[in-house]
């Protein structure tokens, strides 16, 4: 997140998240008509001269409800888009054992219950359709659920349980993600999983020919720099004693060792996911009502990708702009189906999550969105509220995270 690319953008253009180029200081003042023909990565050298037939992507004409042409919403892969949800949720079941889940796509969940007291670690993987799974761990219980964004709703062997979202930023926020590699050590070579949250909270899982053995405890920041993070898993599972290891991350790779009642392993793992910048797209107009409203578009290509869409009004005076939006409201769009929408963005569910992000609006009057999205196409659309017609700014970040 230390390198932010900003593009201004048309007032209906559509560009690519996972691959947008470098530039120098955008132009200040964004050009009214969209190229003819915009692909998934910009061009290196945009004509200064638009051409006359206006981007499908998104419409000509827009209004508050998108148009639902298929062939003109979706991405380069053949994806509309949706929200995703993608990532990491924890919960304690009903007997108290921790429930770790992991969903890489919207088609597919990983799941870890880690059972101190019974000594075992319970796992399953399989489909995940319409956020809904039911499956059989190995330790015979049956689980199913439903994911939404920000909560898995569980049913373990007949009880339920709510499994939360891992928080996105935070202390730990550098190093938080998946990391799967290989140990060696006493009992030969296994692979091993470790999860890291934005809040140093740590779960270890070890796969050898004898089964799956791990825990979960909490992270130790470095004393100073260079130096190696530490942990303790004082919760375990085939250890007689708590679990401790070290280990740095330097471009997505984690190097360490843990040593457990076994003796000391060397670990080499790699993150699953790694998103190390963050880029940024812009559109500057003015917003007023019904077709005065202010669109952009974009795309994402490659994998689910968390982004923090703002729209800016009140706070665009401080640099000399008049007159502005006095309360911009925001949708999100993937087609003709409205994803999520904002109006002052301290009330959403999420606010803590926005604030840490580093990128929340500094006036409570405008919104922003922090979701997560499948590839796809998706359209922006800027309301003012007052039902004037004056400027107004719409932002989306990719977060790098995951």
């Amino acid at each position: 997140m230390k390198q932010i690319r900003n593009l201004i953008l048309s007032v209906a253009c559509s560009v690519s998240l996972a691959a947008l180029p470098a530039r120098g200081e955008p132009e200040p003042t964004p050009s009214p008509t969209p190229h003819e023909e915009p692909s998934a990565t910009p061009h290196e050298e945009p004509s200064p001269t638009p051409e006359e037939e206006p981007s499908p992507t998104p419409h000509e004409e827009p209004s508050a409800t998108p148009g639902d042409d298929s062939g003109d919403d979706l991405g380069d892969d053949g994806n509309q888009g949706d929200l995703s949800l993608h990532g990491f949720y924890e919960g304690v079941t009903a007997t108290g054992a921790l429930a770790v889940f992991y969903i890489e796509t919207n088609t597919h969940v990983q799941i870890n219950v880690l059972d101190v007291a019974g000594q075992v670690i319970g796992f399953a993987e399989g489909a995940l359709t319409n956020g809904n799974f039911a499956l059989t761990l190995t330790d015979g219980q049956a689980i199913s659920g439903v994911a939404s964004e920000d909560q898995i709703e569980v049913n373990l062997a007949g009880q339920s349980f709510l499994a939360g979202h891992f928080d996105t930023f935070g202390e730990g926020s550098d190093i938080g993600g998946r990391y799967a590699g290989v140990a060696n050590g006493p009992t030969g070579q296994s692979t091993v999983m470790f999860i890291i949250d934005a809040n140093n909270n740590i779960v270890m899982v070890q796969i050898a020919s004898s089964g799956r053995s791990g825990g979960y405890g909490t992270v130790t920041p470095p004393a100073s720099a260079g130096a190696p993070s530490t942990f303790l898993l004082d919760h375990v599972i085939g250890s007689t004693g708590p679990i401790t290891g070290s280990f740095t991350i330097v471009d997505g790779v984690f190097n360490g060792s843990f040593t457990t009642s076994a003796g000391t392993y060397t670990v080499a793992s790699f993150k699953d996911s790694l998103a190390n910048r963050m880029a940024n797209i812009s559109t500057r107009g003015l917003a007023g009502p019904g077709q005065g409203q202010l669109i952009g578009g974009f795309i994402i290509t490659g994998g689910p990708k968390m982004v923090l869409i703002r729209a800016l009004g009140p706070s665009l005076a401080a640099a000399g702009v008049s007159p502005v939006a006095a309360n911009p409201s925001l949708q999100l769009f993937a087609g003709a189906t409205l994803l999520a929408a904002d109006d002052d963005w301290g009330t959403n569910a999420n606010a803590a999550q926005i604030t840490a992000s580093g990128f929340a609006p500094t006036d409570p009057n405008e919104a922003a969105l922090l979701v997560r999205l499948e590839p796809g196409a998706y359209t922006t659309v800027l309301t003012n509220g007052d039902g004037a017609t004056a400027i107004a700014l719409v932002e989306v970040y990719e977060m790098g995270f995951e």
